[in-house]
């Protein structure tokens, strides 16, 4: 005879891997995306500083101040960091997220400085450096909370 409680119970094993519910779905899909944007972003700006040495014409105007030789290599400074950053955060460590939070601001801010330069990107990649912002802070003590 076929038995109720048999049908209702949860399968066991060492191949059975529980992934009913949605543990910390939410936190980790925004940690990842942060980490993803932080990459691409970080390799955008290693690239546009790189273009900055060898294609000026590329950059529509003038920084704020400074020559653009000295943007190229704050942009390939902030890329590099970032892309190394985008790899820890990935992997889950709590202290990249601090540091994480830190470069985007920056990163916000350098681009505020260089939006005559490249306006458009500029734009685009504050945007996006406040998506990546909210994804770095939102459920941060809910993780910690839940380990305890």
């Amino acid at each position: 005879m076929y038995d109720y409680q048999q049908r209702m119970s949860r399968p066991t094993g060492p191949d059975y891997v529980d992934t009913s519910g949605a543990q910390g779905f939410f936190e980790d899909g925004w940690l990842m995306f942060s980490g993803l944007m932080i990459f691409f972003v970080g390799f955008w700006n290693a690239f546009e500083g790189g273009l900055a040495f060898l294609r000026s014409a590329y950059f529509a105007g003038t920084p704020v101040f400074g020559s653009l030789a000295f943007w190229a290599v704050v942009w390939i400074a902030i890329g590099v960091f970032e892309i190394g950053l985008a790899m820890l955060i990935m992997r889950g460590n709590n202290l990249a997220r601090w540091a994480g939070v830190a470069v985007v601001a920056a990163s916000t801010i350098i681009h505020m400085l260089g939006i005559v330069v490249y306006p458009w990107w500029s734009l685009f990649v504050m945007a996006l450096d406040l998506l990546i912002l909210y994804g770095l802070i939102v459920h941060w003590g809910e993780r910690e909370a839940a380990a305890c």
